[in-house]
């Protein structure tokens, strides 16, 4: 029995020395907001419709005059222990006429978020069929900018390991977008889906955005879907080490498709978390 405890006690602390971080997040607010907006439209005519969310949080843990300092949103260079996230969402439809039947979605909710929750979701599906010449436009844009100067490891986490590991999280700054239009679309199934994580306790859980489009055909017609759909996906990020505000590592990358015409497939898929080794 001494044995399988020893074994069982091993394997626990190899698995916390792995601990898989990530770029630090702000917490949430002692005041949370939840909020939903679902839509069903089935119409002839001409449509218009707009939907956005701007969120920034701001978060720190500065011992400062015999007090904690929790920060807030300024101007200038950040503090130590500080970390920021801006998260901008945009999506608009428009038509000239014709038929479109569209579900949308969209749910915000500013809590502290785990692996595989997200803090904004949003998905449409729309069906779109022309009369007389009418067309689609539509566009959604999605930003995430995450940004932290250096901090304590010991003030986020705590673990057997944590003398033998690097006593701090290095300063770091990302911004990830991910964006859709659609031109002149004539006929066609659109479908969107993007969530992204901005807000988190724990260090271990990153920062996320992950965006899906597809465009098919009407079911209902014998001929593809026509019109233009674009996709723009791209990223810049800046990592320093330790107590550094040195720049000790860049990467930045983008993604663009167009396709125009008729169109029997179309779709991409985007998915982004930070994340290091600690």
């Amino acid at each position: 029995m001494k044995i399988i405890s020893v074994c069982l006690f091993f394997l626990v602390g190899l698995n916390l020395f792995f601990f898989a971080s990530a770029d630090r997040l702000p917490t949430e607010t002692d005041e949370n907001q939840i909020f939903s907006i679902d839509t069903e439209i089935k119409a002839i005519g001409i449509i218009s419709e707009e939907s956005s969310v701007d969120w920034i949080i701001d978060y720190q843990r500065l011992f400062v005059n015999g007090t904690y300092d929790y920060g807030n949103i300024h101007d200038g260079k950040l503090n130590r222990t500080e970390s920021i996230a801006i998260l901008q969402w945009d999506d608009s439809l428009r038509s000239s006429g014709g038929s479109i039947a569209m579900g949308k979605k969209i749910s915000y909710n500013s809590k502290n978020k785990a692996s595989s929750r997200y803090n904004l979701q949003a998905e449409k599906v729309l069906t779109y069929r022309t009369k007389e010449g009418s067309h689609l436009f539509g566009e959604e844009s999605w930003s995430l900018d995450v940004a932290g100067d250096w901090d304590l490891k010991r003030e986020n986490i705590r673990c057997v390991f944590a003398d033998i590991e690097p006593n701090y999280f290095p300063a770091f700054c990302t911004i990830v977008k991910a964006g859709s239009s659609i031109v002149n679309l004539n006929t066609g199934q659109l479908t969107t889906k993007g969530v992204s994580r901005a807000v988190t306790y724990y260090a271990q859980y990153p920062a996320a955005l992950n965006y899906l489009i597809a465009v098919r055909p009407d079911s209902s017609m014998n001929s593809p879907a026509t019109g233009t759909i674009k996709t723009n996906f791209g990223g810049a990020i800046m990592e320093a080490r330790n107590q550094s505000n040195n720049v000790s590592a860049t990467n930045s990358w983008k993604d663009s498709t167009t396709a125009t015409g008729g169109i029997e497939k179309f779709q991409k898929k985007f998915t982004y978390e930070s994340g290091l080794k600690i």
